[in-house]
């Protein structure tokens, strides 16, 4: 038999003697009963607006309402909408551009947010023009742009077609 020189792990040892008593210091101090009343009526606050969030909620009740991207889905015979900027080039032809905020100064969640204020006020419209000027001088400028709400229609869970429709448009 070949050893290492290293000698065989032992059991480990109980200690002893008495184990340690109560940890030396003042005892925690108990809640009174008004301090417990109100942290029971605060949870019960808590419960309730968990409970009228997840049925009657929205985004804008988080964190006592539900994300409403992650708490629902598309019906199986469906739409899918996707928000669309297309931007019209010096030359007059419309090109699909990215709604990004390195691009425009917002992203697609903000301008989808904001649907009713760009239908309302199409001049909007026009502040993306702007910020895509500003934040890419070297492209050419815009002389127009239309926010498009592209749907993907789904029928039996199947992509069938696309259909579009103009939400805004502004031209300079």
């Amino acid at each position: 038999m070949i050893t290492s020189g290293v000698p065989p792990a032992q059991p480990p040892v109980p200690p002893s003697g008495p184990l340690p008593g109560p940890l030396p210091g003042p005892l925690p101090a108990r809640l009174s009963g008004r301090a417990r009343s109100v942290r029971l009526a605060a949870t019960g606050l808590c419960v309730a607006l968990l409970v009228v969030g997840t049925f009657w909620g929205d985004d804008d009740a988080f964190p006592f309402g539900p994300f409403r991207m992650y708490s629902t889905s598309t019906p199986p015979n469906g739409n899918i909408h996707v928000m669309v900027l297309k931007a019209r080039l010096p030359d007059g032809n419309w090109r699909e551009v990215p709604l990004e905020s390195v691009v425009v100064g917002v992203n697609r969640a903000e301008v989808e947010g904001q649907v009713p204020r760009f239908q309302s006020q199409p001049a909007l419209v026009g502040r993306l023009v702007e910020a895509h000027d500003r934040l890419r001088p070297n492209e050419p400028r815009w002389t127009g742009a239309r926010l498009i709400m592209r749907y993907l229609k789904l029928r039996d869970r199947r992509f069938v077609g696309t259909e579009e429709k103009v939400v805004a448009e502004w031209l300079r």
